[in-house]
C-alpha cells in the first residue's frame, strides 16, 4: 500500500505534465444545404444541394506549445455532400487539406502536405460575398476560379489535353492552379511592420517527368483594420500527355484589395492575368472582379461583377454577376439567398457552382436559398 501511495504523486505529476503539453485539439466544421434552381441554357433544374454557399466540411485541427516560442500544428479537413451523405471527392478523403508543421512565434511557420497555394488567400480576402467569403455564386468563383478557360474545342488553339487541361463533349477546359496542391512545403512569415506577411510554397514533383517541377507560389499581404491588400503568383508545370515528355506550364498572378469606405460599407476587387503554354502553343487571358458589401445589424448584402477575356480565342469571353443576402441568427447560424447570372460569348462555356452550360455560347443562371451552420 505504501508503495502504491508513493507512486501516486509520480503518476499524477506525469498526467499533469502530459496535460500541459497536450495539443489544443479542435473539432469544427460547417453544414450548408440549400434549395435552388439552376438554368444551364437548355433546361431548368430544381435541386436540393450541399455547399451552394461554401462546402460542407468536418475539420480536425490542433496546436501544441513546445516551449521557447516553438509550436507544432496539424490540420485535417474532410468535405462532404450534406444533401446525400456522400464524400465530396471519391479520390481524397481529406480533400480540404491535410498537413502538419512546426512554427516559431518570431521566425514563422513551415507546413507540409495538401494545402492551398499562397495565391488562394488574396483571392479569398479580396472577396466578401458572405462572412465566409467566396460564395459559389460570387463572380470570383464563376468567372475566375471555376476554370481559367472553358471554350469550344473548335475555337481553341490547343486541341490535345495533358495533365493540366481536358477535352470532352466539344469543350476544352484549362483548370485553375490557385486551389489545393498535394505534397507542398509552405513557409508563412510572422506578421511584421504592423500588418505585413508573406508566404512561399514549393511542391514536390511527384508523378511528373524528369525536369518538370510541379508548383511554385508566393504572396505578400497587408492588413490594417478593415483594409486588406494582397499580391500573389503561382507557377505550375506538367507534361503532355500526362506523364509524357512535352511541357505544359500555367502562370497566374493576382492583385486584390478590400477597403471599408464607410462604416459597414466595403468595396473590393481583383485583377487576375494568366498565361498557359502547352508544347509551345500559347493561351492567354485576364480576368477582373469588382464588388461591394454592406453590413447592418445582423444582415449583409453583397454584389459583384466579373469579366474574363481570352486573347488567343475568338468570342471566348464571359461575364458574371452575383448578388446575395445573409441574415445571421447567431455567430454560427445564418440564412442566405443568392442569385447569379453568367453570360457566355459564342465559344465560351463558363459554369456556375459546379454546373456547366449545355453547350458553348449558352448562358447560365441560378437562384438559391439555404442555411449554413458552423460548429
Amino acid at each position: 500500500m505504501k508503495k502504491a501511495i508513493r507512486r501516486a504523486p509520480l503518476a499524477l505529476g506525469f498526467v499533469a505534465a502530459s496535460a500541459l503539453a497536450q495539443s489544443n485539439v479542435t473539432i469544427a466544421g460547417r453544414v450548408d444545404v440549400s434549395g435552388s434552381e439552376i438554368d444551364n441554357g437548355a433546361t431548368k433544374q430544381k435541386r436540393v444541394d450541399s455547399g451552394t454557399y461554401t462546402a460542407s466540411r468536418l475539420i480536425f485541427r490542433g496546436r501544441e506549445d513546445l516551449g521557447s516560442g516553438l509550436y507544432a500544428v496539424f490540420y485535417l479537413e474532410h468535405r462532404f455532400n450534406a444533401d446525400t451523405g456522400t464524400q465530396n471527392s471519391a479520390a481524397k478523403f481529406y480533400n480540404g487539406g491535410s498537413f502538419v508543421g512546426i512554427g516559431s512565434n518570431t521566425l514563422g511557420q513551415i507546413t507540409m502536405g495538401r494545402q492551398y497555394v499562397p495565391m488562394f488567400w488574396p483571392m479569398l480576402w479580396g472577396d466578401e460575398s458572405g462572412q465566409f467569403r467566396l460564395h459559389n455564386f460570387s463572380a470570383t468563383q464563376s468567372i475566375e476560379r471555376g476554370s481559367l478557360a472553358r471554350i469550344a474545342v473548335a475555337a481553341s488553339p490547343i486541341k490535345a489535353a495533358g495533365a493540366l487541361d481536358s477535352v470532352g463533349s466539344g469543350v476544352y477546359a484549362l483548370n485553375i492552379s490557385n486551389g489545393f496542391e498535394d505534397n507542398q512545403i509552405i513557409y508563412r512569415s510572422p506578421v511584421v511592420l504592423g500588418g505585413a506577411s508573406a508566404m512561399l510554397s514549393v511542391g514536390a514533383p511527384e508523378g511528373y517527368a524528369a525536369g518538370t517541377g510541379k508548383v511554385f507560389g508566393a504572396n505578400a499581404e497587408y492588413r490594417k483594420g478593415e483594409f486588406y491588400a494582397g499580391v500573389a503568383l503561382n507557377d505550375k508545370r506538367s507534361t503532355i500527355p500526362a506523364g509524357g515528355g512535352a511541357e505544359q506550364r500555367v502562370q497566374e498572378q493576382v492583385v486584390s484589395a478590400l477597403y471599408e469606405v464607410l462604416p459597414g460599407f466595403k468595396v473590393w476587387g481583383n485583377l487576375h492575368p494568366w498565361q498557359f503554354k502547352s508544347n509551345g502553343t500559347p493561351l492567354k487571358g485576364n480576368d477582373f472582379m469588382v464588388g461591394t458589401s454592406y453590413w447592418w445589424g445582423t444582415s449583409m448584402v453583397w454584389l459583384n461583377y466579373g469579366s474574363k477575356r481570352i486573347d488567343d480565342c475568338n468570342r471566348c469571353g464571359s461575364q458574371g454577376l452575383g448578388i446575395g443576402y445573409h441574415y445571421l441568427f447567431s455567430k454560427r447560424t445564418e440564412f442566405y439567398a443568392s442569385y447569379a447570372k453568367i453570360r457566355n460569348e459564342a465559344n465560351a462555356a463558363n459554369g456556375l457552382a459546379g454546373f456547366t452550360p449545355s453547350a458553348p455560347g449558352q448562358d447560365m443562371g441560378g437562384i438559391a436559398a439555404g442555411i449554413a451552420v458552423t460548429f
